[in-house]
């Protein structure tokens, strides 16, 4: 190979892991899983409660974003075991330091205050609950107190 070639050919690679190393650092939003149904949002998580929202206790840090944690009466545990009330994480829909971190119409569990009993979708442990994903980590009940089939339309 020419010795100009061989520079080209190095300075190529040192701007290739240059580049590289620059998105590795980068930390982005995460992405969500989507699911089809409630009851796949259901199988996929660590529990379910059906319960009410009822007061919002406290905010953290979340990605980057200021996250909502909210005070939850459980009325049955459908998966997993715990207390009769929990405090539930709200992960924000954006990440970083974004002044609307939930997008759209807002936090679903202060949404949530305002409506009855409600299924929610969580991950985590008796320490640390979170719903599943910002959009489909609870679903209000039909009006025989039942998970829905499908989401509601939005």
């Amino acid at each position: 190979m020419r010795p100009t070639r061989m520079l080209a050919a190095t300075a190529a690679v040192v701007c290739l892991a240059s580049a590289l190393a620059g998105c590795v650092s980068v930390q982005g939003c995460p992405g969500w899983a989507g699911y089809e149904t409630p009851d796949d949002a259901a199988d996929s998580a660590d529990a379910v409660v059906v319960g009410r929202v009822v007061e919002k206790v406290s905010t953290t840090d979340f990605n980057g974003a200021s996250a909502n944690i909210w005070s939850v009466e459980v009325a049955d545990w459908l998966k997993g075991d715990g207390p009769n009330r929990i405090e539930v994480l709200s992960p924000p829909s954006a990440c970083g330091s974004n002044t609307e971190p939930y997008l759209d119409e807002g936090d679903p569990l202060e949404t949530a205050t305002r409506h009855g009993a409600a299924a929610l979708f969580l991950v985590g442990d008796d320490l640390d609950w979170r719903t599943i994903s910002p959009v489909q980590g609870l679903v209000e009940l039909t009006p025989d107190e039942q998970i829905p089939t499908e989401w509601p339309a939005p």
